[in-house]
């Protein structure tokens, strides 16, 4: 038997992965933040599916779930976590509010980092260990090109990339893997809550460009890649004896590959201008 663990399995991106690995017969502990959250899954794969409840960011119940997940696997040992629970929170820097900016790190940073740390051990992060398990954290095309006004959601994923690439370097000792996920637009539950209400920067020069932002994301909701595209590049990575680093997940694929790596800064500046300019003027 081989064993995963998932987090955010609730809906969308996380419950796809999860999904996919039972279907391969996997053994999967899911967390979720409320019990009826695991509902389905448990029906679907009663004898394969394992709900962890807490919150990514409450660390005394983590620690809680992974002494859960070690009573469990003890010494067989974890072969694959997939840090995949977050957050998507967007607003001009000049006046975003530090707490709002905080919160984004300590759901897409900070706790998949201290998940990472406390589960290592069960992934064979130890000279003692056999075991040759597989981190894969789901990243974002944003984690490498910064769009106008996404910097709370971008900066965290810039960060989770430079957190998993040395992470990635640093067990290469033990033999454990990092890979990460980029997916770019994908039709998930993320950006829908993202949507603001109301508009809490009315009153600055971005109150219009902020108003049009929903609109955007109903652009993201409908040209996006299904779930299952993302699902399908995570199995991919983990049965791969031979990874890459990072997997781009995205409609328009080239594109995006230009944008991220190819294209000077500046050449993108004027792109992203460009479209502020018509938002201002809407």
């Amino acid at each position: 038997m081989e064993y995963a663990v998932v987090t955010g399995v609730s809906s969308g991106i996380g419950k796809a992965i999860a999904r996919r690995f039972l279907k391969e017969g996997l053994y999967v502990f899911g967390s979720v933040r409320r019990e009826k959250d695991a509902l389905d899954l448990e029906r679907e794969y009663p004898e394969n599916f394992h709900k962890l409840i807490f919150d990514t960011t409450d660390f005394p119940a983590v620690d809680k779930a992974v002494e859960e997940v070690h009573e469990i696997i003890g010494e067989k040992g974890l072969d694959v976590l997939v840090n995949n629970a977050g957050v998507a929170k967007y607003g001009p820097i000049q006046h975003v509010p530090i707490e709002e900016l905080r919160q984004q790190y300590e759901v897409n940073v900070f706790a998949p980092v201290y998940l990472t740390q406390k589960l290592l051990p069960l992934l064979g992060a130890t000279h003692q260990s056999k075991k040759k398990g597989k981190v894969i954290q789901i990243s974002s095309t944003a984690g490498v090109m910064t769009r106008p006004m996404l910097g709370p959601y971008s900066s965290s994923k810039h960060a989770v990339e430079g957190l998993y690439d040395a992470l990635r370097r640093e067990l290469m000792i033990y033999g454990v893997d990092v890979v990460l996920i980029e997916p770019g637009p994908i039709k998930t539950e993320i950006w829908g809550k993202a949507k603001s209400k109301d508009n809490p920067y009315k009153g600055t020069d971005y109150e219009n460009i902020f108003a049009q932002l929903d609109s955007a994301v109903d652009e993201i909701e409908r040209i996006g890649l299904p779930v299952t595209a993302v699902s399908d590049k995570v199995w991919k990575a983990y049965k791969s004896s031979s990874p890459k680093a990072r997997y781009i997940v995205a409609p328009k694929k080239l594109m995006f590959i230009m944008a991220m790596y190819i294209l000077p800064a500046r050449m993108l500046d004027k792109i992203f201008y460009k479209d502020l300019k018509k938002l201002v003027n809407k």
